[in-house]
């Protein structure tokens, strides 16, 4: 089977070979007969297969088959076109580049490139852009303005598969899509499987999130449209900022580790896991010097509308949460070591709900301690005591 295909692939490269260069068109034409050179002025079309390309001027070595074009540069074939000032035409590997102002896009509308150089191997059907590009992908449904949706990817350089959706880009790269800022030296982006893989200092900003490893792999959701989870891996940083609403202040969070993974309901947090080293605080923005601590070998986080619900600290776990009353004023703090940390939140009337330690290989221990009245502190793991 395998020796099947490979056969048809060369009896396919060898017909569209063997098919030759016709220039249907110039307004003059001049010879170099020792040369082999045709010079060509004058709206300028050739015909090579399913491959046509028209330019104002084009210097035709008929012993290479190669046609160098100026002026108005206009490539088409079955997959798109491509558009420049200046182009050049492989027949023999059926190979086109493109300089100066360049726009390419294919033919079903879904993707479009743009820069001063690009290079189309015809039989590979890899785009290659390696000046100033900018690629854009476009989904089918729009946002809620009614535009377009747009994936912009810009970077020093881009490689593109048109077969496989996949596309490739190096040094200074910035992905823009739907409200999400991601940068980073090296990029992959997977169209048919949506995600987005990132090394170099990577950071991908989302509304109130930030992200930041030593590589970071996001998975965007089944219509592309959005994210759906992140992993980052090694040197992990995540931060999210939920901002003030009505009368409920923002909120502040950070996690750090060496692995952290996120989980999205449309633009908000919705689980949070860190391993390894794991350790993490949330603050409320009016009381910035409150910062409730968490510290373990793992974190896991769960969010409920933006805010933390439920919160499990495992391996020499230890915490420190406030009480804050409704007048903003914090009452008390609860302090918790043991090998395992639960704590359920009511976040909407900023306090935990209830709070259980395990213990086993560490001693275990939950206190409240009432910072109106520093000499009460009370055990917070017991029933009917404050927590």
């Amino acid at each position: 089977m395998r020796f099947l295909l490979c056969l048809l692939l060369f009896v396919t490269i060898g017909f569209s070979q063997t098919k030759p260069l016709i220039m249907k068109h110039a307004d003059s034409l001049a010879a170099m007969k020792r040369s082999g050179y045709l010079l060509l002025k004058g709206y300028v079309h050739f015909v090579h297969d399913s491959v046509q390309f028209k330019t104002m001027r084009a210097t035709w070595n008929r012993n290479a088959d190669i046609v160098q074009c100026e002026g108005d540069f206009l490539f088409t074939h079955p997959n798109g076109f491509i558009k420049a000032k200046s182009g050049i035409y492989q027949k023999r590997i059926e190979f086109a580049s493109a300089s100066g102002n360049v726009v390419a896009k294919d033919s079903l509308g879904e993707y479009a490139f743009f820069g001063e150089r690009l290079q189309y191997d015809r039989i590979k059907k890899i785009l290659t852009m390696p000046l100033r590009p900018v690629l854009h992908h476009y989904s089918k449904n729009k946002d809620k303005n009614g535009e377009i949706d747009t994936l912009s990817i810009k970077a020093d350089w881009i490689s593109y598969k048109q077969d496989d959706e996949f596309a490739e880009a190096f040094k200074n790269v910035v992905l823009e899509h739907n409200g999400m800022t991601v940068t980073c030296d090296t990029g992959y982006f997977n169209k048919k499987e949506n995600w987005i893989s990132m090394k170099g200092h990577p950071k991908c900003l989302l509304e109130n999130h930030e992200l930041s490893g030593d590589s970071i792999f996001l998975r965007l959701t089944p219509d592309g449209k959005g994210l759906k989870s992140a992993l980052v891996i090694q040197n992990a940083h995540g931060i999210q900022k939920e901002p003030r609403k009505k009368r409920k202040p923002g909120t502040h969070t950070e996690a750090f580790g060496d692995t952290l993974y996120a989980e999205f309901d449309g633009k908000k947090l919705s689980r949070l896991y860190v391993n390894l080293n794991a350790h993490g605080f949330f603050f409320e923005d009016d009381l910035p010097e409150y910062k409730n601590l968490m510290e373990g070998a793992r974190l896991d986080l769960s969010f409920k509308n933006g805010k933390m619900e439920r919160a499990t600290i495992s391996g020499s776990a230890q915490s420190t949460y406030f009480y804050v009353k409704k007048n903003r004023t914090v009452a008390g703090k609860n302090v918790a070591l043991g090998d395992t940390i639960h704590i359920d939140f009511a976040p909407e009337k900023n306090q935990v709900k209830q709070l259980k330690v395990q213990g086993g290989k560490n001693p275990s221990s939950g206190r409240y301690i009432n910072l109106e009245n520093k000499e009460s502190v009370k055990d917070s793991t017991k029933k009917g005591n404050p927590l």
